[in-house]
This record gives C-alpha cells, structure tokens and sequence, in this order.
C-alpha cells in the first residue's frame, strides 16, 4: 500500500517496545536516563558529520534510508570529483605517474533535518528525568503504539476512499464545498485526519490501561499502583481526556507555527501524556 512507510512504523514501535523490556531490567533513573542521555547524544554527534561529510550521509542513507522520510535526507549539489596528478622519479631515472586519491568536494544543497528517531530517544530521555517509573513506562507504551497506529489507520482508511483530513473538514465547513482549497480530491493530500486521531486516541486509552488502573471514585481506590511517588489511578473519563489530548498533539506536531525543536510528536507525545497522568492523578486524590 502506497504510503504506508510499514517499515518505518514498525522499527518505531520495535524501538519503544525493546525500550520498555529493558526498564525492567535497568531503572529508568538514574542509570536508566545517563544511558539514554549517552544514546541521545551519539545520535545527535552522527546527524551532525552525515550533514557536513558526504562519507558519513553515504554510510547512513545506507544503512537507514528505507526509515527516513524526504525531508530528513537532505540534498547534495552536484558531485565535483577533483583528482591531483603527481610525478615521481625513480631511483632508475624512470617517470612515474600517481594519481593522488580522489577528493569529493561537494557542498549542502539542502541540509536533513534531525530524524523522528532522535525525538524518540530524547523524549524518553527526558520522561525518565521528570516522572517516575510507571508513568514513564506509560508514556513510552502510548508513543510507540498510538503515533504509528494513527499513521496506518490514517493512511489505510484514505486509500478506502473513507478518511478526510482536519484540514480539509475545516476548509469544507468555511467554503461548504467538497474539494480543499487546491480542488484537490479527499484523500489525495497527506495530513493528519479524522481516522487517524480517533486510533491514536483509542490506542492511547489502551496503553494507559495496561499500566494504570481505572478509579471510578472520588479518592484513590486499593487498586492503584504504586508510582514510585506514590499511588497512580485514573478515572475513565481521565483516560479518555488524555487520549483527546494526546490525538491532537499528534496531529498538531510539525505545524510550521511551533518551534522545529517542539513541533515533532515523538517529543511531544511522552512529555504530554506523563505532564497528563500526574496532574489528572494529583487532582483524582
């Protein structure tokens, strides 16, 4: 299915479900988040040699390129191969001609922007620092689940003919026609859509469900986990608000009005959901 980045999608879930099975083995703070600060970092130190040396961006397009979308590859100008001819004598009188290696000079067309995966490893980063363990885990269980479930779903329903983006419905309740702004058909431009949001919304509540139990009374009830900094539980409708909210973060992230560094969900997503089930827990007590 065209579109579907299947690949992508699925190294990201992977990535966070590993993530997880290991915070059981490591804790997630302190040694858990220094491990990952260390990660974090060396990703970045890479990102930062493929943009300036065409080596490192031949190595990593190799490796990685199936996993990155277009505007994380970046463009070289044209290939300018320079070759420097040196003469030798010979002990023998004899002429000799070596070519010297080869050099690339070529220069940044376009430069690639920092991969979702190094938003990934630095929001779980930072989820560590902030929360405890099982709201951390939480976090990390709705990123790896609801970001690319609202991408298949979304692009899935789309190529049923049945998806509309939130661009196009609100371009369609101000013009009260069924074309986009462009005249372009629904479902023929990307975006984040109606199917979309309500799978990462579902997949959220879910995640939040596997590690925090559901408190339908005003205190905490004896079913509740303990966080670490006390006990977390959650009401239905808790969980339903987290998920609204996490659906659109996710389809809000990458909007040109946010700053680069916080406009990419993989960052986003965690931060939210734990800010979310701490505050939604403190006010549950």
């Amino acid at each position: 299915m065209p579109n579907l980045h299947l690949s992508r999608r699925i190294q990201h879930a992977l990535t966070g479900l590993v993530l997880l099975l290991v915070s059981y083995i490591i804790p997630s703070y302190p040694l858990g988040f220094i491990l990952l600060s260390f990660a974090t970092l060396a990703f970045y130190y890479i990102h930062d040699k493929r943009v300036h040396d065409v080596e490192w961006d031949d190595w990593y397009i190799e490796k990685f390129g199936k996993l990155l979308r277009e505007h994380e590859r970046g463009e070289w100008e044209k290939d300018d191969d320079t070759t420097t001819k040196k003469t030798d004598v010979t002990n023998d009188g004899i002429i000799s001609s070596n070519k010297a290696k080869k050099k690339r000079m070529r220069r940044r067309k376009t430069s690639p922007a920092l991969p979702g995966a190094f938003y990934f490893l630095l929001g779980t980063t930072l989820s560590t620092l902030f929360f405890s363990s099982i709201v951390a885990r939480t976090s990390l269980l709705v990123l790896s689940l609801a970001d690319p479930m609202a991408g298949i779903v979304g692009v899935w329903f789309t190529q049923l003919g049945y998806n509309v983006r939130w661009e196009q419905l609100l371009e369609k309740m101000k013009r009260k026609n069924s074309k986009s702004a462009n005249n372009e058909p629904i479902g023929e431009r990307g975006g984040p859509s109606i199917a979309g949001s309500l799978a990462c919304c579902i997949t959220t509540i879910l995640c939040i469900h596997v590690y925090i139990p559901t408190n339908n009374h005003s205190t905490i009830s004896d079913s509740a986990v303990d966080g670490g900094d006390g006990s977390v539980s959650l009401s239905f409708n808790a969980k339903i608000c987290i998920g609204i909210v996490t659906a659109m973060t996710e389809g809000m992230a990458g909007k040109h009005s946010l700053p680069r560094l916080m406009s990419d969900d993989n960052l986003l997503i965690p931060l939210v959901v734990g800010s979310l089930i701490c505050w939604l827990n403190a006010e549950n007590r």
